[in-house]
């Protein structure tokens, strides 16, 4: 298989990944308090990636020894972007949350303008236009067809935007960290203050009587972290920036369909989708212009 392959098939995991990542979640939400989801699976890949590198590459953990203040507030970042999808996710939908997430990485864009002194083409300027056209026709339609109230909706609208902040701080402290640390070595780090930073509001007495399904879908969440991020970094190495972004960005695409597909069982859990012709059309529009946006080449 070619590196350009590989890569493919690497970013394709992360976006398969990430696309049903909500819908998992909105399912957990119904046995698991959101912050015990999220202490979860921050310690399950802290442990699984500490034990693998504890035994091949025990000089990684030097981050843990003296960390850089950088890594912490990164760590801090997740944890934030963690809180406020899983909220968002419980308050409103999951194709609500994939689609409003995806402002992230225009934030991630912005930055680089103001901080790191990037500049935009015009094709990646007219994408922020169309983005916030998409963005508004999806909101529109949402509200005027919501099936959950209007203040519940703005709750967790509020929620997923203060997520897709957060994950934009945490992209630019990794950017700054890899300078000096590996990618992994920076997860390690990562993934410990985010789950120290919940197990105090952990409820570990959901653990408690627990079925095989309540198992299964704990550490699918778990691993989905560990998963998604691995393949993301061995994605970025294989395959041009631009490639790695487009594909990500039909994430939410995938949540759309697989909860188009459910909806038809009525599932009660999957009961506030409400878009129409014209939210998906919105939809569409936001996640073209987030792929102008984040085009590179």
């Amino acid at each position: 298989m070619s590196d350009h392959s590989k890569g493919l098939m690497m970013i394709s995991i992360t976006a398969v990944l990430w696309g049903v990542l909500a819908i998992v979640l909105k399912y957990a939400l119904q046995r698991f308090s959101g912050n015990t989801i999220i202490w979860f699976r921050f310690t399950f890949s802290f442990v699984f990636l500490a034990g693998y590198y504890i035994i091949h590459r025990p000089q990684f953990f030097e981050i843990l020894i003296k960390p850089p203040i950088l890594g912490i507030f990164a760590g801090l970042a997740m944890a934030g972007n963690y809180l406020g999808f899983t909220t968002g996710v419980a308050l409103t939908s999951p194709s609500n949350a994939q689609i409003l997430i995806q402002i992230s990485p225009l934030l991630v864009a912005v930055v680089g303008v103001v901080y790191f002194k990037e500049r935009l083409t015009l094709l990646q300027k007219s994408g922020f236009g169309i983005a916030a056209a998409g963005f508004l026709l999806f909101y529109w339609d949402q509200l005027h067809h919501l099936v959950i109230s209007t203040q519940q909706y703005s709750r967790g609208n509020i929620w997923i935007i203060f997520a897709a902040f957060a994950w934009a701080f945490f992209a630019v402290c990794q950017k700054l960290l890899v300078r000096i640390w590996t990618p992994q070595q920076t997860n390690l780090l990562i993934y410990l203050v985010a789950a120290l930073v919940f197990s105090p509001l952990a409820i570990f007495r959901e653990f408690q009587g627990l079925s095989l399904s309540d198992w299964l879908t704990l550490i699918f969440l778990g691993a989905n972290t560990l998963i998604a991020y691995g393949t993301l970094g061995e994605a970025i190495k294989l395959l041009p920036a631009n490639q790695v972004s487009a594909i990500i960005v039909l994430n939410p695409l995938i949540t759309m369909i697989v909860v188009g597909i459910l909806s038809v069982q009525k599932l009660p859990w999957l009961s506030s989708e409400s878009t129409t012709v014209i939210g998906y059309a919105g939809a569409l529009f936001l996640l073209a212009g987030v792929g102008l946006v984040v085009k590179k080449e």
